[in-house]
């Protein structure tokens, strides 16, 4: 009785901290690696993700990939909308300022965003969001004509703010697979 509690326990341990590797989204593979962690469940309509946790106890930074084949996804701008729906209005009652960087590999471009201010976390079409002040997200989309990728990632801003870099390696090198 003991051992099969140790294996199952062993066995959800091992489960729950799945090593970061590589991930095939549309056409492109992200080469992935530690100190994320592989998320065991996705978020709905994610292709996968990773989690980057914190040194601090803070929340953990957060990525998400997302594929919806040719055509699929509804387009740039209107994901960039739909991102900058995600946070908390300013008092102002508009939209947190977006900054936009075109990433270009060759023939091949990425728009990368980002985002900050209080993120509204929470399943996509569910009107009950968690406020998550002093938050960030680093958005990609590479073109493709096999389907846009989309990669979202959310976490505490100075976390999510300094894994840019990292984010940007990661895109460059699936446009040279």
């Amino acid at each position: 009785m003991k051992r099969s509690i140790l294996a199952c326990l062993s066995l959800a341990a091992a489960c729950c901290s799945a090593a970061a590797g590589d991930l095939k989204v549309g056409s492109f593979t992200f080469a992935v690696g530690a100190p994320w962690v592989a998320k065991v469940e996705p978020r709905m309509m994610s292709a996968g993700g990773f989690t980057r946790p914190s040194k601090d106890g803070t929340a953990p930074v957060e990525v998400d990939f997302y594929h919806f084949g040719a055509g699929g996804g509804g387009g740039i701008e209107p994901n960039l909308k739909r991102w900058q729906s995600q946070f908390k209005p300013g008092e102002d009652g508009k939209a947190p300022a977006m900054e936009r960087e075109e990433l270009s590999v060759g023939e091949k471009k990425a728009l990368i965003v980002t985002l900050k201010g209080t993120f509204l976390s929470g399943p996509a079409m569910s009107p009950n969001k968690t406020p998550l002040p002093n938050y960030a997200m680093l958005g990609a989309i590479l073109q493709s004509a096999e389907g846009d990728v989309f990669i979202k990632v959310t976490g505490p801003e100075g976390a999510a703010l300094a894994v840019k870099d990292e984010v940007k390696a990661i895109v460059k090198a699936a446009f040279a697979k």
